[in-house]
């Protein structure tokens, strides 16, 4: 009729159109930080050997649609014969997240190749985040082993602590202090670890000890219990991811499980 307008459909409209044009774009945001994921982090099925260390890794995508995060990681020798180890998370999700983890581990692959200490080289990516990526805060543990030694010189700027299992006990190892990268200008120390054949190492992301019904304190304590008394690097992945309640991860959750031979 004349003077009255034309009614839409139930279920269409230009609200529709737009919600379903944004579904699209995150679908396409998480399809391109995930590729980029991949084409960055090396991901190992089996256990694999560095010089002295038996070697494994397990990344874990949250649960939850849309969320890519920024963890990362590295395990390669260096062309002096010690071996780089390291783990980061770059707060955030998504793209810009995928983005920034990228930056840092591949300055940090780049940087290590000079030698320099590991307090340096977490001392240069919180220059690299405060003046080049201020827009994100990032932790990170960074060290290297001495096969020969069997030493670990290690450094940490805000992440959680590796955990040390020897024989049948395992305890987080003290941190040397390190503020979160990109949150000020403080100097950053390393520790030196001696380490025995049979020890076993386990760098996770924080996604793994954190919940919102549980407090990084319990979570830390809860991984430690259930890694006690395991040298095999595989097993202690699953032992933690078990008793972690990993079924509805909230965060991209990476581990690390280096065995000294």
């Amino acid at each position: 009729m004349p003077g009255v307008a034309a009614q839409q459909p139930n279920g269409s409209g230009p609200g529709l159109a737009a919600e379903a044009r944004l579904a699209a774009e995150l679908a396409e945001e998480r399809h391109v930080a995930l590729e980029l994921q991949r084409a960055i982090l090396p991901l190992h099925d089996e256990a694999f050997d560095l010089p002295g260390l038996r070697t494994m890794v397990r990344y874990l995508p949250a649960s939850r649609a849309g969320r890519v995060g920024g963890d990362w990681y590295i395990t390669a020798d260096m062309p002096g014969g010690h071996v780089l180890i390291a783990i980061g998370d770059v707060a955030g999700h998504g793209l810009a997240a995928a983005a920034g983890m990228a930056r840092l581990r591949g300055a940090l692959a780049g940087l290590a190749i000079t030698g320099s200490p590991p307090e340096r080289l977490v001392g240069w990516l919180n220059d690299l985040v405060r003046h080049v990526a201020p827009e994100h805060t990032a932790s990170v543990v960074a060290g290297y082993f001495d096969p020969g030694s069997r030493t670990l010189t290690w450094a940490q700027a805000g992440h959680p602590p590796p955990v040390l299992v020897r024989g049948s006990w395992a305890r987080p190892l003290d941190p040397p202090p390190g503020i979160l990268l990109g949150a000020g200008e403080e100097e950053y120390t390393a520790a030196v670890l001696a380490l025995s054949p049979g020890d076993l190492l386990l760098l996770y992301s924080d996604g793994l000890i954190e919940r919102r019904d549980r407090s990084v304190e319990d979570g830390l304590g809860t991984l430690a219990e259930a890694v006690r008394g395991i040298s095999d690097p595989e097993r202690a992945i699953d032992a933690a991811l078990s008793a972690l309640g990993v079924t509805d991860l909230e965060d991209d959750t990476c581990l690390v499980a280096l065995q000294v031979l």
